[in-house]
């Protein structure tokens, strides 16, 4: 999907403590990689993985200063304005967004906030890596994903679920227990009309709660609390994954059982299968805005039929972890020897 490449040392060490990033803006140029996509930045985002210089971004991020309110307004919902191929968000007391045809995201800090409130870079930055980015991405016609994936040796299997469901402390058990290379956190994108369904991975970072950091003895020291949930931590995990797109072969939607019930994996298909995938979009009510109905409908059912789905029920426990992971691993494993080629160009 890009122009540009990857250096050979954009890798940084791993679970290592949040950099805040530089106030700097308008003069310097930033180079990234996300999403299968280049970025140039007037804002420095250390989130993403750097790349080199490129002359024609896929996407520009710009700080122009003050933006006012978009002209001819079509619709308004609460904090979010539309005007054709424009869309702009307000955050109370962070920042503006606007969101331009794909291509651009103008940032603007000047907007009212409390006497004596103070704005983190990074409050800035989360925003815009989340609700402006994921906007851009359904401009584009992409299909971005709420999911946490990870590299097994049978591909890349990716798990997705209401809040709360477990997908990232998944993705982060994987890997640290088995050393699976992670692949995203949060969201993940399949490129639009691709022939196979690649999947590119977005911001190398985890997200995980206190409680399951616990369990994986992470220290929470220097971690960036997440804005709306004070016991959810950001990890800069860069080095645990693994940047390369891969296609994705298997979407597990996670649930959480009863205490005393088996856990189980069913694997769904037609009209299931399709519901699971519907319910993995992320900010699916935005991207009907814009991409026609029948169009993202047809991109869904199309990804239906080229991967597995299944629905993974597990009584929570992080303590008995292992145990209530018993059927998936079994699978996994059954689909790596039924598969001895795609375990092996995974492992290398």
């Amino acid at each position: 999907m890009t122009h540009c490449d990857l250096p050979a040392n954009a890798l940084n060490p791993p679970y290592g403590q949040e950099r805040r990033g530089r106030e700097s803006c308008g003069s310097a140029k930033y180079h990234y990689l996300s999403y299968g996509l280049s970025l140039v930045s007037e804002l420095e985002l250390p989130e993403l993985t750097p790349a080199q210089t490129c002359v024609e971004p896929d996407i520009e991020i710009l700080t122009p200063g003050q933006l006012g309110p978009l002209e001819e307004e079509s619709e308004t919902w609460p904090c979010l304005e539309l005007s054709g191929e424009r869309c702009q968000i307000l955050v109370q007391g962070i920042g503006r967004y606007r969101i331009e045809q794909g291509r651009r995201i103008m940032v603007d800090r000047r907007v009212p906030r409390d006497p004596g409130h103070q704005v983190a870079t990074g409050d800035v930055r989360l925003y815009l890596l989340g609700a402006a980015l994921g906007i851009l991405l359904h401009q584009r016609q992409c299909l971005p994903l709420h999911v946490s994936a990870v590299h097994t040796p049978a591909g890349v299997w990716a798990f997705t679920g209401e809040s709360g469901a477990g997908k990232s402390t998944m993705a982060a058990w994987l890997h640290k227990q088995h050393g699976w290379p992670l692949v995203s956190d949060d969201v993940a994108v399949i490129e639009p009309d691709a022939s196979e369904p690649v999947l590119h991975p977005g911001p190398p970072r985890l997200k995980l709660w206190q409680d399951a950091l616990a369990a994986m003895a992470i220290d929470t020291s220097g971690l960036m609390r997440d804005l709306t949930r004070a016991d959810k931590y950001h990890l800069n995990a860069q080095a645990g994954f693994r940047a390369e797109p891969k296609p994705l072969k298997v979407l597990v939607e996670l649930e959480r059982a009863e205490p005393d019930e088996a856990p189980s994996l069913v694997p769904l298909s037609g009209v299931e299968a399709f519901r699971v995938l519907l319910r993995a979009l992320y900010r699916a009510e935005l991207g009907q805005l814009f991409n026609p109905p029948a169009r993202l409908l047809t991109t869904v059912s199309a990804l239906a039929s080229q991967i597995q789905v299944y629905r993974f029920r597990r009584p929570w426990s992080l303590e008995r972890m292992d145990v209530g992971l018993g059927p998936l691993m079994q699978e996994i494993e059954a689909s790596r020897s039924a598969s001895p080629a795609v375990a092996a160009v995974n492992e290398r």
